[in-house]
């Protein structure tokens, strides 16, 4: 596995964490766990990633060695268009017994054909013991695309709780301000960047052999056992690379930006342009080109509690 002939051993190439390496099913990711909800508190948000900048704001952290003091960082603009409440989808026993459709926008169409169904409503609620809100994104109202994507939002505390909140925010949008908190942590869910075909120097980091140590500089030394008769799967070899699943955790909100204004840059940025809605500020990189929708939700295992600090973009 990409051993140099001078060396008895070297250790493997390449990260066994995530295993089988599939390409994603689909241009966002699906973040099925969460935190314990509040009563009528929402399991996810979702935003645009529209590029990166850096940040000066002041440290907050006691445990850090430059607390109280002004530091530089790279951060993530995140454009989060408000969220619009399509359906209610109806368990029981954990397997879904019906959707119910309202009259949402017609640029849903693009991506489900339904018929608006109200009146189900009253009937799936007697014999549901679970139900979730169907949310669609509103691209167009930042002038992004017109074809939105659907997924599930959970809503915190009992049948009966989710129903009221569920009933309340039929037809409605959902703003990003209700959800992400500035001071808090999020853990965000992307599918990571499209590479295409790589090889195995680009793909797990395999040795480059020496000019005249073998016919193939740019691949694995040795395919395995030849007892074995096969090659297994631990083998660095080429292949797809990228557009995979990733979760990311305790990423920091640094900002929640009402006036996107505040976030633009003469320019625009890179392959984007500028922004037209709210918008938030994370700490760090986030997996994804510009322009992929970033599934954000409460931190699911928070290390530190830090709270709000003043932030300059620049």
């Amino acid at each position: 596995m990409g051993h140099q002939i001078t060396k008895k051993s070297t250790p493997r190439r390449g990260s066994l964490q995530y295993y089988p390496i599939k390409k994603s099913q689909r241009p966002f990711h699906r973040l099925e766990s969460h935190v314990t909800l509040e009563d009528g508190e929402l399991s996810l948000f979702a935003g645009y990633k529209a590029g990166m900048r850096q940040a000066i704001y002041v440290d907050n952290d006691k445990d850090s060695p430059t607390f109280k003091t002004e530091i530089i960082s790279p951060v993530t603009i995140i454009e989060t268009p408000p969220l619009l409440v399509a359906a209610a989808r109806f368990y029981k026993d954990g397997k879904s017994i019906g959707d119910v459709w309202t009259e949402a926008d017609k640029n849903i169409e693009r991506r489900v054909k339904y018929k608006p169904n109200n009146a189900d409503f009253d009937e799936l609620s007697k014999k549901a013991s679970d139900a979730r809100l169907i949310v669609s994104t509103m691209p167009w109202k930042i002038g992004l695309k017109k074809t939105p994507e659907l997924f599930e939002v959970d809503i915190g505390g009992d049948i009966n709780k989710k129903l009221e909140k569920i009933k309340s925010l039929m037809g409605k949008e959902i703003n990003a301000s209700e959800f992400i908190k500035e001071g808090t942590f999020v853990d965000v869910g992307a599918v990571t960047k499209g590479k295409g075909f790589s090889g195995s120097v680009k793909r797990f980091g395999v040795k480059i052999y020496p000019v005249h140590a073998s016919k193939s500089r740019r691949k694995a030394g040795n395919l395995g056992a030849e007892s074995m008769a096969k090659v297994q799967f631990t083998v660095p070899q080429h292949g797809r690379l990228g557009f995979n699943s990733r979760t990311e955790y305790n990423k920091f909100v640094l900002k929640v930006l009402n006036d996107p204004m505040e976030a633009n840059i003469p320019q625009g940025y890179y392959r984007y342009g500028n922004l037209n809605a709210p918008a938030m500020v994370l700490k760090g990189s986030v997996p994804g080109s510009p322009s992929r929708l970033i599934m954000i939700r409460k931190a699911i295992r928070p290390n530190k509690k830090l709270g709000p600090t003043k932030v300059t973009l620049i």
